[in-house]
C-alpha cells in the first residue's frame, strides 16, 4: 500500500482522486492549499503527490522543487484544467511522472497512477541493491539529485549520453562518475576537448593516421575511437567538433565502423559514446553549424547539470571539501572559513560555477598564509567587487536615494544634467514596460484573474507566473 497525497483546491477532484486510490488498496490524503500539502507531505511520507496548477496560495509549478525535496522524494503526477504548452515542459523538466488536464478521466487516472508507483518500486529496488559511486561529485541538494538519479539510469544502459551544463558544473566528473558505474567500467575511458585541436589534428586524434598519410606523419598511429574500444569515449565541447568532421564521426557512431586518416582499409571500436556542451545545440543546428541527424543520435539520453547558484545548500561541502584537498596537497594547517568569507561566498551568484569556486578557495589559502581563518578579503578581487555592488544594489532599493530616483517613465527636464544620462538597457525597459501593463490591467478589471486572462490573451498559468515574476499579487 502506497501513500498518495493530492493537493487541489476542488473538493469534488479530491474527493474523486481519493475514491480512485482507496478502490485500488492505497492511503489517500488531502490538501487545498500548497502549504496544506507540504506540511501534510513531510509529516506522512507519502509516496506520490496530485498537484494542482493554480492554487490558492500560488502556482503548483512553482512548488515543483518543494515537493520533489522532500524526504519522501515522491513521484508528482500535475493536473490542470488550463493546460499550456509551457507549463507541461516546465512540469516535465522537473521530473514530474505526468501531466494531466482536466476533467480527468478515471481510467486514465488509474493508468497513471499504476505506472508511476511500479516506477518508484523499481527505482527503490535499484537503489537498495547497487549504490551509485560519484567521486569529487560533492553535494546533496534536490537539483543535483536528480541529475545524479538521470546518471545512474544512463550507467545501467549503454546508450549515447549527452550532458548540458554551464562551463564548471562538473560534465567530466559526471561522465566518469556514469562509466565507473556501467558494465565498461574495467575498460578505458579516453576524453578529449574538441575546443582544443584544429580540424586537421582533430580529424587525426579521433579516427588516427597511417604513416605518411600527411606532413610529419613519420609513423602511424591509433586514434582515440581505437583506444575506447570496450569502455567508452567522452567528447567535451562536442558543439566545436567541425561540420566537415561530423559526417564522418557520425557513421562512426552508427555503424562502429571507420577509416583512419590515408588508410585505404576500415577499423572497428565497439565503443560508448558520452558528450558534453554549454552550447545550445538545437540553435547551431538552426544555424546550419551543427548536423541535425548528429544531434539525435547525440541525444539517446540527456542530462542538464544544474548551476552553482542553483545548489546552495552544496556550497558549504565543496567549500569544505576543496580546502581539505588544499591543505593536503600543500601540507598547511587546517583553514575555517569566518562569518564574513561565508556570507559573500553565498551572496555571489558563481557564473564560472565549480571551477570557479575551486580557483577562489586557492587563492584565499594563498593569499592567508599560515593563518587558519578565512576572510572575505582574501577572496579574488573581481568576486569582492561583484559582492559589493550586489549589497550597494539591495541597499540603494530600499534607501531614500532609490526613492528619489527618476523612474524609467520620467519626462526629461531640458537642459537638465540629471536627464543627459544614458538610457537604461532594452531589457530593463522591457521589463518595466511589462509590470506597469500587468498593473495596469489588474487595475482595469479590479483584480478578476479570468477577465485578466480575456484582455491578455495569455494562459491563466502563464499570468501567474507573469504576476510572480515581477512580485504583483492580485
Amino acid at each position: 500500500m502506497s501513500k498518495i497525497l493530492i493537493v487541489d483546491d476542488e473538493l469534488m477532484v479530491r474527493t474523486m482522486l481519493a475514491e480512485i486510490a482507496g478502490s485500488m488498496g492505497h492511503e489517500a490524503l488531502s490538501a487545498p492549499s500548497i502549504a496544506q500539502g507540504l506540511l501534510l507531505a513531510a509529516q506522512s511520507a507519502c509516496d506520490l503527490v496530485y498537484l494542482d496548477v493554480l492554487l490558492p496560495d500560488g502556482n503548483g509549478l512553482n512548488h515543483l522543487p518543494d515537493f520533489k525535496q522532500l524526504p519522501s522524494q515522491p513521484e508528482i503526477i500535475v493536473i490542470t484544467g488550463f493546460g499550456d504548452p509551457d507549463g507541461a515542459e516546465l512540469a516535465v523538466r522537473h521530473g514530474v511522472w505526468d501531466y494531466l488536464q482536466k476533467p480527468l478521466m478515471m481510467d486514465q487516472v488509474k493508468l497513471s497512477l499504476t505506472r508511476a508507483l511500479a516506477f518508484r518500486q523499481q527505482k527503490e529496488n535499484t537503489n537498495s541493491v547497487k549504490t551509485f559511486l560519484r567521486p569529487e561529485i560533492i553535494g546533496n541538494s534536490p537539483a543535483l539529485q536528480t541529475a545524479l538519479g538521470l546518471a545512474q539510469e544512463a550507467a545501467s544502459t549503454s546508450v549515447n549520453v549527452l550532458l548540458q551544463g554551464e562551463t564548471g558544473t562538473g560534465k567530466e566528473l559526471f561522465a566518469r562518475a556514469i562509466h565507473l558505474n556501467s558494465r565498461r567500467r574495467d575498460k578505458p575511458f579516453v576524453t578529449l576537448d574538441c575546443a582544443s585541436f584544429t580540424e586537421s589534428l582533430l580529424e587525426s586524434q579521433l579516427f588516427g593516421h597511417v604513416k605518411g598519410a600527411f606532413t610529419g606523419a613519420d609513423r602511424s598511429r591509433e586514434g582515440l575511437l581505437t583506444l575506447a574500444h570496450g569502455g567508452t569515449l567522452f567528447l567535451d565541447e562536442i558543439g566545436d567538433l567541425p561540420l566537415p568532421i561530423q559526417g564522418a564521426f557520425l557513421r562512426a557512431l552508427e555503424s562502429k565502423r571507420f577509416r583512419p586518416v590515408g588508410a585505404s582499409r576500415e577499423a572497428e571500436s565497439d565503443f560508448r559514446l558520452i558528450a558534453a556542451t554549454n552550447k545550445d545545440l538545437h540553435e547551431m543546428v538552426r544555424l546550419d553549424l551543427f548536423r541535425s541527424d548528429l544531434l539525435y543520435r547525440l541525444r539517446g539520453m540527456t542530462i542538464p547539470l544544474p548551476p552553482l547558484r542553483e545548489r546552495h545548500g552544496d556550497i558549504p561541502l565543496l567549500i569544505t571539501h576543496y580546502l581539505d584537498k588544499h591543505c593536503a596537497r600543500y601540507g598547511v594547517c587546517g583553514k575555517t572559513p569566518s562569518e564574513d568569507f561565508l556570507e559573500a561566498v553565498n551572496t555571489y551568484d558563481w557564473p564560472g560555477n565549480i571551477r570557479e569556486l575551486v580557483h577562489a578557495l586557492d587563492r584565499s589559502c594563498t593569499a592567508s598564509f599560515d593563518d587558519p581563518i578565512l576572510f572575505a578579503r582574501q577572496l579574488p578581487t573581481e568576486i569582492r567587487v561583484q559582492v559589493a555592488r550586489m549589497s550597494a544594489g539591495q541597499n540603494g532599493s530600499n534607501g531614500s536615494h532609490a526613492a528619489s530616483s527618476p523612474s524609467v517613465h520620467s519626462t526629461p527636464v531640458p537642459n537638465d544634467p540629471q536627464s543627459m544620462n544614458a538610457p537604461v538597457s532594452l531589457k530593463e525597459h522591457r521589463h518595466e514596460t511589462e509590470r506597469q501593463y500587468l498593473n495596469d490591467v489588474l487595475r482595469h478589471v479590479s483584480g478578476s484573474i479570468p477577465a485578466a486572462v480575456e484582455i491578455t490573451g495569455v494562459s491563466r498559468g502563464h499570468l501567474y507566473e507573469l504576476l510572480k515574476k515581477h512580485g504583483i499579487t492580485p
